[in-house]
């Protein structure tokens, strides 16, 4: 376009006196800057640091490079598993070969002023001053691409006021030394843009199977919207991140008069399109098929390591430094894993999957990981939630159950069941949730309401508590994708947030582990190329999120659902607690369970998330209580079978209730004064209620946590079946 080629014509060379003048007065700018929006003992960092530091009048030595040494990953018998090496680093590419479709996007996405300023834009600094300090947190830089590239070449990655305002003044010295096209050419061809992939040569390469001269408009968006962030990014593990990035660039460039109208809708339509998944329907980016990573087996698993040590550790010493690295993973248990998933997916093809995994809930160390049948076919890891997780259904009602204990509303509170219930002060669609089938049971306790798993007493329960202490409930138990100060809707007690099955597993871990949550890791040790541990994780230490009574009555209730609930087909000979899960509409089944040894969650579902489970080997309509609790038995017997038999620990007291008037999130009347009594039954129960809390909150109850008119986006007939609906599954 007719502007373009003025801002990328390089800049004039002014006087020596001029130079710097404007030198000193950026730095006098920056140093403004830094003293009104950072703290003033920070901001005196930095000013001593311009003042007093004998700043080099020629730019440093550029970082040594560490010798390329690939890292071997190991599992927990000490077979070779994998092997991570720096793939493409030597791709040659020189100035010529970089498109200018791809400059205008990488300039449009990370520098938008690059081509005016000398290496410092101190609007954009102010800008970035003006948001962060808006919002309250640090979510805009003001850095340029000279800047980036100063860091990435001369400087360490450390995150002081010092260190910026050095990589300010080594920019404008570099600026004065090369062109504005050289600064460009060098940062693209020294950036990561993951997959292992160095330099923008690299990525072409790796991402599309093509020389970085030729790229499309659409491809050269994509590797812009990477940089940033090339592990969250990543278009093969989570391509609807991608195409969203992909998207901000296309349209920032359109902003910038740096592509026509025109070529703007042409490449919209492009959507990231992983050429594993087949021919793209239609205009697609496509993301051709991954080169080996190394991984000879556990590929799923494999990349969840890869991708953890590249946040712990960084890629250098990944890709470089000839670690060794060994994991939890059990050849044994993995095997298991794999051949109950392969059983309940018999005969059926792609993109219907399940995926298993187990931990030891004293440790964290996950012993098994089934992230999708295939990993050639498909490189997203539904283990991890792939990049949108999935509704956990009624397995969420557990967390529900904790925060009760916890305020002290024990088993044997005692709420009204009816076939539906309709949320008091809720307006619009979807305030009436009813049970699975609609049938009501009068009046339920809370252990028989959970081994029914029946909706509408659980509806009222997480009214009662209040929304917002649920979902930190469940943030506080490792579930990280439900967002403890987001607002969230009555469905959140059915489990309407997404989740991910690591984070189920680790949740229900936490339950086993008498309230002390594990960081779930894959990761045993890790050890340098000189043989000195650098990551250990043999002893790891939790975070007691629930006190040990509070842990072990909700284990005392979940071991009813196995033995006479909704999950009898998840029985393994010994006990076990867990809980049955349907999404809505059938769309995702899940069983989740554990023992003292072993924490297991089955998520059974469409990896498109567009179909029901319906007439799957057999089982008409898919709950949690069919083909997941038939995974599960069939794993955890496997995982225990040279186990010796535990018994869960006895519950203790639940802690004293506080008590609440009617009509502000009050508990219901219970039998035992919440000490887990074991003596009402539901006849008892409902002769002993005649006016329960929770049954008419008067509009109140629904505000805990929750806006005025919660989005209730579970239908009417969502959730896991009674035990008597599950008879009509006997073919499963």
């Amino acid at each position: 376009m007719a502007g373009r080629a003025s801002r990328r014509a390089t800049p004039q060379r002014t006087p020596f006196l001029n130079r710097t003048l404007r030198l000193a007065l950026k730095i006098i700018g920056v140093v403004v800057l830094t003293v009104l929006i950072v703290p003033p003992v920070a901001a005196a960092v930095g000013v001593s640091t311009v003042l007093f530091v004998d700043l080099p009048g020629n730019l440093p030595e550029e970082k040594p490079q560490i010798e390329a040494r690939p890292s071997t990953v190991y599992d927990a018998d000490g077979n070779e598993i994998g092997v991570f090496r720096q793939f493409d680093l030597t791709v040659p590419t020189q100035p010529a070969d970089i498109p200018a479709v791809l400059k205008d996007a990488v300039v449009a996405s990370e520098d938008q002023r690059f081509w005016d300023h000398n290496g410092v834009d101190l609007e954009g600094i102010a800008r970035a001053a003006r948001v962060n300090y808006e919002v309250g947190e640090v979510v805009q830089g003001g850095s340029t691409i000279t800047q980036q590239y100063i860091k990435n070449v001369y400087l360490s990655g450390e995150q002081t006021y010092s260190r910026k305002l050095r990589e300010a003044i080594l920019a404008t010295q570099l600026e004065r030394r090369m062109s504005k096209e050289e600064i460009l050419f060098r940062y693209l061809d020294t950036s990561y843009f993951g997959a292992g992939a160095y330099g923008v040569g690299a990525a072409a390469e790796v991402y599309f199977g093509k020389p970085v001269a030729q790229l499309t408009l659409s491809e050269a968006a994509l590797l812009a919207g990477i940089i940033p962030a090339p592990t969250a990014y990543s278009p093969r593990t989570s391509p609807e991140v991608a195409e969203s990035r992909r998207l901000l660039v296309l349209e920032s460039m359109l902003e910038q008069e740096l592509i026509t109208p025109s070529q703007y809708l042409a490449a919209k339509p492009e959507v990231v399109w992983p050429a594993s998944q087949g021919q793209p329907g239609g205009p697609a980016t496509v993301i051709a098929s991954p080169r080996p990573n190394g991984a000879s087996r556990y590929q799923h698993f494999v990349d969840w390591v890869e991708q953890s040590l590249l946040d712990e550790l960084g890629t250098d010493v990944l890709y470089r430094g000839g670690l060794r690295i060994e994991t939890t993973i059990r050849p044994a248990l993995q095997a298991e894993a794999e051949a109950a998933a392969a059983a309940r997916l018999a005969g059926t093809e792609a993109p219907l999957e399940m995926s298993i995994v187990s931990l030891d809930p004293t440790t964290g160390h996950v012993v098994s990981m089934v992230g999708g049948r295939d990993y050639a076919a498909s490189q997203v890891n539904l283990a991890t939630g792939g990049s949108t997780g999935f509704q956990p259904g009624s397995s969420f009602k557990a967390i529900v159950l904790a925060e009760a204990f916890e305020q002290g509303i024990g088993p044997e509170t005692i709420y009204p069941a009816p076939g539906s219930y309709t949320v008091p002060g809720c307006t619009g669609n979807h305030c009436t949730l009813s049970n699975y089938a609609g049938g009501g049971y009068g009046s339920l306790d809370l252990r028989r309401a959970t081994e029914r798993s029946v909706n509408t007493v659980y509806v009222q329960l997480a009214l009662d508590v209040g929304l917002k202490a649920t979902a930190e409930m469940a943030n506080r138990l490792g579930i990280e994708r439900i967002d403890p100060e987001g607002e969230y809707g009555a469905s959140l007690a059915l489990g309407a947030a997404e989740v991910a099955p690591l984070e189920m597993a680790n949740a229900y871990g936490t339950f086993a582990n008498h309230g002390v949550r594990m960081t779930p890791t894959g990761i045993l040790r890790v050890y340098d190329a000189e043989g000195s541990i650098i990551v250990d994780n043999t002893r790891p230490t939790g975070e007691r999120v629930l006190d040990a009574a509070v842990a072990d009555n909700v284990t005392d209730v979940l071991t009813g659902i196995p033995a006479r609930g909704t999950g009898t087909r998840a029985q393994i000979g010994r006990p076990v607690a867990g809980k049955t899960g349907t999404a809505q509409e059938y769309r995702a089944a899940w069983f989740v369970g554990y023992t003292p040894q072993y924490a297991t969650a089955v998520w059974m579902g469409y990896s498109d998330a567009q179909r029901s489970l319906r007439w799957i080997n057999g089982v008409g309509a898919v709950t949690g209580g069919s083909h997941p609790a038939l995974a599960f038995s069939q794993y955890m017997s496997a995982a225990h079978r040279d186990l010796p038999v535990m018994e869960f620990a006895e519950p203790g007291p639940l802690p004293s209730r506080t008590g609440r008037a009617p009509g502000t999130g009050g508990a219901a009347i219970t039998s035992g004064g919440g000490e887990g009594d074991e003596g009402a039954d539901i006849v008892a129960a409902e002769q002993r209620a005649p006016s329960v809390l929770g049954a008419d909150c008067g509009g109140a109850c629904v505000l805990i946590g929750a806006p005025p008119t919660p989005d209730l986006d579970v239908p009417t007939t969502t959730t896991t079946a009674p035990p008597e609906d599950d008879a009509e599954d006997d073919d499963a």
